[in-house]
């Protein structure tokens, strides 16, 4: 596998490289597609039938009666009191369900979540709020903290508040660039990759770099900083997992 993943990197790379040296010529992207067994301990919460993910820790249903209900968790603390009346010191989880015109316009949920809150000032809206230490998503996010301190990714699920690779399935892109000291290259990228796909069994697709398009290929419409390889490379040096 690796000899073959080099050598695709290795064209990727070549595509561009030289050819527009006033962008980001020989970037190349690895993208890896991880199996539904590679993270079977993760915990999983949702707030039911009928909700979509608006990002990672918002979700709305529309109710099909001119209402809507958003779900927003880890709210945290602002001048208000908190949900069971006494000061606001900790984090949340809001439940709301308000006319759809408005509860769109007001909580910005694809963007930033956290203006749930303003819906306190809506007189339609019935909020239900309640401590998110004790929700179930607090494990899931605890989870995905631990796993990201001990391996230096997490997997996504989502962008733009949705996945492009399916319902569920859980995906890593990673990016090289050559020609830089600071800035992790081709082989960095294909150590790693090549690591983590045998770690977790992950399939891997290899992009080239569109000019044109100042991005790579593939089904994820933004790459992410080559820079991310670096805390993975050390938390695989931390582990004994050159």
């Amino acid at each position: 596998m690796k000899r073959s993943l080099r050598r695709r990197i290795e064209r990727s790379v070549y595509a561009t490289w030289g050819k527009n040296p006033k962008g980001r010529a020989g970037m190349v992207g690895a993208l890896l597609l991880f199996p539904d067994t590679a993270f079977a301990d993760a915990p999983f919460w949702h707030p039911g039938e009928g909700f979509e993910n608006c990002t990672g820790y918002s979700w709305l249903r529309s109710n099909g009666d001119g209402t809507a209900t958003a779900v927003v968790a880890g709210v945290g603390p602002k001048q208000r009191p908190a949900y069971d009346g006494g000061v606001w010191t900790e984090e949340e989880v809001w439940t709301v369900t308000a006319p759809e015109e408005q509860l769109l316009e007001v909580s910005s949920l694809w963007d930033k979540p956290h203006r749930i809150t303003w819906m306190l000032d809506e007189p339609d809206a019935v909020i239900h709020r309640e401590p998110y230490a004790a929700h179930p998503v607090a494990a899931r996010d605890a989870y995905w903290e631990r796993f990201e301190t001990v391996w230096g990714f997490t997997p996504f699920t989502l962008e733009y508040g949705r996945n492009p690779l399916g319902d569920g399935r859980r995906w890593l892109l990673l990016t090289s660039e050559p020609g830089w000291d600071n800035i992790p290259d081709e082989t960095d990228l294909l150590r790693v990759t090549h690591k983590l796909a045998d770690l977790f069994g992950a399939d891997v697709r290899v992009y080239r770099y569109n000019p044109a398009q100042r991005e790579i290929n593939g089904p994820i419409e933004r790459h992410r900083s080559p820079l991310a390889l670096k805390p993975i490379i050390a938390a695989l040096g931390k582990l004994g997992r050159p």
